[in-house]
């Protein structure tokens, strides 16, 4: 299993905290998130970590090859981070998806140690990290049954709060089998370009999997495990 990072956002609703470094350096209580990130996957065995860069790129490629990761560690450049959405960062990676299972994440999180390794121990190949809908959560909503199959992903203009105690955030960690990456997310994910450009979310591409029904993704349900998305000051 590898592990692939999309790092190369401009984390502009941070403000004056990115204006000189990557969204994934800053620091919360004294570590920066993509040191603490790596040391969890470092722990796991994984037989690679893959990074797509962009934004401050060289600064954030200098200070992880300093850091003491013992995983080996190659580095994707999104030249077009600043007119891009992450979907295109994946899709730069996208080889490397269909060369073996991954562990996908985004790099502006922070998560408890632990948390990773529950998608790591669930034999089922293909995972959404999920948490129940907390009022503060802000981005892909889903429903699921009793198998732990995602039923929906709740649009925008579909949201009612009067539904939230249904709804589960997705926490933007997956795990991707090479199967499923090679059969279904790989050639959606360019078709999805193809047709929508390049300034969407990559999770626009399992929507459209779910409304085909070609997606096998099951969710792995968060309970009191610490985990945020840090998205402003």
């Amino acid at each position: 299993m590898q592990a692939l990072i999309l790092a190369a956002g401009m984390g502009r609703r941070l403000k004056e905290l990115t204006r000189d470094s990557a969204k994934c350096m800053i620091k919360v209580n004294g570590i920066t998130l993509i040191e603490r990130m790596l040391s969890q996957l470092d722990g796991l065995n994984l037989r690679e970590i893959i990074i797509v860069v962009g934004y401050k790129a060289e600064e954030l490629i200098s200070f992880i090859n300093d850091l003491d990761i013992q995983t080996p560690i190659t580095f994707v450049t999104n030249e077009i981070y600043y007119k891009t959405n992450n979907i295109y960062s994946l899709y730069l990676a996208r080889d490397y998806l269909i060369k073996d299972d991954t562990l996908l994440l985004e790099s502006d999180l922070i998560l408890g140690d632990g948390v990773l390794n529950r998608l790591i121990i669930n034999t089922y190949p293909d995972l959404a990290l999920v948490a129940k809908y907390e009022s503060w959560m802000d981005g892909t909503v889903v429903t699921i049954d009793s198998q732990k199959n995602i039923t929906s992903f709740i649009e925008k203009k579909e949201f009612d709060f009067r539904n939230t105690d249904q709804y589960y955030k997705t926490v933007n960690v997956y795990k991707f089998s090479k199967r499923f990456s090679e059969l279904y997310y790989v050639p959606f994910l360019k078709a999805y370009i193809d047709s929508q450009g390049t300034n969407e979310y990559y999770e626009q591409v399992l929507k459209v999997l779910k409304v085909i029904e070609k997606s096998p993704i099951k969710v792995e349900v968060l309970e009191d495990e610490a985990w945020y998305e840090i998205d402003d000051a």
